[in-house]
């Protein structure tokens, strides 16, 4: 694994884990916890496998 590909996947991480505190704070609803998780699967797919 690449150090482009280790940083995606740490940053993908942090960017989930922010979230999800965000959530159980009540600071993000349902929908958006969805919508953060499913764009930063999303983005971490295409950029993770293309390159």
């Amino acid at each position: 694994m690449t150090e482009f590909k280790l940083g995606l996947l740490l940053a993908s991480l942090a960017v989930i884990v922010f979230a999800v505190a965000l959530y159980r704070q009540r600071a993000l609803g349902r929908n958006g916890l969805v919508t953060a998780i499913a764009a930063t699967a999303a983005v971490f797919a295409a950029m993770f496998f293309t390159q």
